[in-house]
This record gives C-alpha cells, structure tokens and sequence, in this order.
C-alpha cells in the first residue's frame, strides 16, 4: 500500500466517530482507525460493561506506559528548631505501574450474512453500523471477562471454556491482587510503592483475607474491612465487588434473621450496605473471590493504534454467502493501580 494510500485511508477514517451513525461500509475499509475513533470506542464499550464503567479505563499512546505513582505515609514532614535547617529528606516515596501490552494482541472476527441486510433496519449504506455495534458489543463483553479473569488461580478464562493462551498472555484484575507477576528488581516492570516510605516496602500482592472454603457472611464483610488499611476506608467511593450469585446467597442469608432487617431484606426494602459498604455484583466475577476497592483503582489500557480489515471478494465469502469478514484487532493490558488500596477475599465456598 502506498504512503499516498495510506494516508487517504487515514483521513477517510478521521471523518468518521464510532459514536455517531451512518457509517458506511467505505469507512470501515482501512488497516488502522485513527486514535480519536479508538477513543470513541473505548466510551462505547464503558457503556456497554458495567465493570469498564466503573474503572479506570484509559488509551494508550505507546505500548509500554508508566503511570506515576506515590506513597501515603502516615507522616510526610519533619520539625525543626528555631534557627535550624531543613536537611532532612522528603518521606514520600515515588514509583509508577507500567502498562505493557507488547505481545498482547487480540481480535474478533465478524461475518454477517448477506441475508442479514434484509433482515435489518439498516440500510446498504448504513450496514456499517451494523458491523460496528457487534464489533462493540463483543469487545466490551471480551475484554470485561479478560480483565477480571485471566489468569486467576481459580476461575480464570479456561475453567469456563476459553482457550488456555488467554490465561497466560494477560493478567487480569484478580491475578494483579493474587500475585503481581511483574518482577520488582526488572527496571522494565513496575515499581510498586507499599503503605509506608521504606525502600523494602515494595507491595507485590493485594491484602488478603482467606475464607477457607466457608460462604460469604458477616464476618467475612468485616474482617475485609478491618485488613483495609483505613486510609482507605471511604465508604462513598471503596466498594465490595462479587459474584452476582454469591450477592444473592449472602441476602438470602439474611432473609433467615428473625428480625426487622431480615423481613426488610425479603421485602426489598434493605440495600445491601454491611457496615455502609455497597456490595456489587459483577456479570462474569468468579464465584471463588470478592474485592474491597475503589473500582477506579481497576484500571484498563487500550493502544490507541486500532486495526480493522474487512475482505468482501474471496471464496468463502461467496460460498458461504456472507456480506464480509471484518476483523478488528487492539493491543491491550490491565493494571491495578495501588495494591494496598484493596483487599482480595480468596476461597468462598
């Protein structure tokens, strides 16, 4: 392809926003989208997924980023006498966590039929839309079960029929609480700070609480709470997050309590807020754990250098009678953005 080409293609697809509609299919005809559409993109699949929604999602202008990071000490400052200097070093230690999505590429194959024009409300010059709301829709859905899954020790993407490669090329949300696998002495990883100012203090997991294969109750919401550092205990913004089946089997829990909350929880009258805490849960959060935190402190890191390749004239599309193959491909990594902002709850039954 020529430079003269590419930049055609270039400029075609900067007319274009994934959020607006009438596409046409001539506008999803280029090898790479342009960052802003990436970006319009990224907005789309929030919306469809809630747990994109809630953290802290983010393009990527290289595929190797740091974010800057920096301690909380319990004292930062010094005294000093009248007449004395101020020699004595600052307590606040500095590290950043470092996006790296090399080797990480993923895509999505879509197909649609040529029967499918007619059986839609879209237009032949709109069937682009089309094309787009699917590619969407099944990003938003891969990449929430990627970044909460992959590679957990228990409930990661194989254990529910994904294939084993998706465990062992990305770290999700879980597997960065469990163990970050990001080496602290490799200067091309991550420098992750821990609560206090000394040099050791290098957090390399998520607190944790082990419930010892018991199910979610009280206590379990307590003792989470108590192994939260309390700098970072703000009930307006520090969240439980599970499954959607373990939320429903601890509520039912209190439906047994012979008391007013137990008949306001049966009624639907009782949010579920132990201690002030929300608990919510997550579509595709394995049943085996639960996490405290700000869900912002999730984050998520989509390459900002998009493809999208679409064949309309080979044999098996006419054999088998489809419209086109479209594939769009990203790069892409998760990150947790402070470890001891958290706590992990590991072995629910």
């Amino acid at each position: 392809m020529s430079t003269n080409t590419i930049d055609a293609v270039r400029q075609q697809n900067q007319q274009a926003t994934l959020s607006q509609k009438d596409v046409d299919l001539a506008t999803l005809d280029g090898f790479q989208l342009p960052s802003d559409v990436t970006e319009e993109f990224l907005e789309r699949m929030q919306k469809e997924i809630p747990i994109l929604g809630m953290a802290d999602t983010m393009t990527l202008g290289r595929l190797e980023q740091e974010v800057p990071q920096f301690g909380v000490p319990l004292l930062s400052g010094s005294a000093r006498d009248e007449e004395a200097t101020r020699t004595s070093n600052s307590a606040v230690e500095s590290g950043y966590v470092k996006f790296n999505a090399t080797d990480k590429s993923y895509y999505i194959l879509v197909e649609p039929k040529r029967d499918a024009l007619k059986n839609t409300h879209y237009g032949p010059e709109q069937f682009g839309d089309y094309i787009v709301d699917q590619f969407i829709q099944r990003w938003a859905n891969d990449v929430g079960l990627i970044g909460i899954r992959a590679g957990a020790s228990s409930g990661n993407l194989q254990s529910i029929g994904g294939a084993a490669d998706l465990d062992s090329t990305w770290d999700g949300w879980i597997a960065r609480a469990e163990e970050d696998t990001q080496s602290q002495d490799d200067s091309n990883d991550s420098t992750r700070i821990g609560l206090e100012d000394t040099t050791t203090a290098e957090a390399e997991s998520m607190p944790s609480v082990d419930m010892a294969s018991t199910a979610p109750d009280t206590k379990m919401f307590n003792d989470t709470i108590q192994t939260l550092d309390s700098r970072y205990r703000d009930p307006d913004d520090v969240v439980f997050l599970m499954s959607p089946d373990k939320v429903q089997e601890y509520v039912f829990s209190l439906t047994e309590r012979e008391d007013p909350l137990g008949s306001a929880v049966v009624f639907g009258d009782s949010d579920i807020t132990p201690f002030s805490y929300d608990v919510v849960g997550i579509n595709g959060w394995p049943d085996s754990y639960a996490m405290l935190t700000d869900p912002s402190n999730l984050a998520f890191g989509l390459f900002e250098n998009m493809e999208l390749d679409q064949s309309t004239d080979t044999d098996k599309v006419h054999e088998n009678r489809l419209h086109s193959r479209n594939w769009m491909e990203g790069q892409f990594d998760f990150q947790i953005k402070e470890l001891q902002a958290g706590v992990l709850v590991k072995n629910i039954a």
